[in-house]
């Protein structure tokens, strides 16, 4: 468990790497990249279990070809949606991986603070990921259940900012993340 006093030392360390004025600019590109695999990981289950569920009710071999067919007829609702919710996460995941980009890599890798908030956020990926697991498996019982995989990509945005920001609170890093964005502009 993390004391304030950790919190505070975490701070002014985190502060100092960032203010550094020979510390190394992070990559827009290698942003993105990595604001893009979660998302990427749903819109790719989501897309999968349509062809293949589309390919059964039509008693067709799932291919490439076939796959892009339904995507391109204009039926794949549920493909569409997650689309939209992927970028939608992209475009909310991206601010913060650019702040966490912008601390220099030996201070994410000794401050406690970071560490905890990275251990939070491994273990939410790994229910996201199961959980649009489940929901493809449960497509497979119900197709209505592939309109569930863009509906828990949408929840899991608020459940993971709502988290997020209840344990910035608890730790006060809001003021640190300002004073951040501001030294980073």
């Amino acid at each position: 468990m993390l004391t304030f006093n950790d919190v505070n030392r975490d701070f002014k360390a985190i502060f100092d790497g960032v203010s550094d004025a020979n510390r190394v600019v992070p990559s827009t590109a290698k942003a993105v990249m990595v604001a893009l695999i979660l998302p990427m990981i749903g819109i790719t289950l989501s897309t999968l279990t349509f062809g293949v569920l589309c390919a059964g009710s039509n008693h067709r071999n799932i291919s490439i070809s076939l796959l892009v067919d339904y995507i391109l007829s204009g039926d794949a609702i549920p493909v569409y949606m997650s689309m939209v919710i992927g970028f939608l996460q992209v475009i909310i995941l991206l601010p913060y991986i650019v702040l966490y980009h912008s601390i220099p890599q030996s201070i994410r890798e000794k401050t406690p603070l970071i560490t905890y908030f990275k251990k939070a956020l491994f273990k939410g990926v790994v229910l996201y990921i199961c959980t649009l697991l489940m929901t493809c498996l449960m497509s497979y019982h119900n197709p209505i259940y592939l309109f569930a995989t863009p509906v828990v990509m949408c929840i899991a945005i608020f459940a993971t900012f709502m988290t997020f920001n209840l344990q910035m609170a608890k730790y006060g890093v809001g003021p640190l993340i300002h004073k951040l964005n501001k030294t980073i502009r």
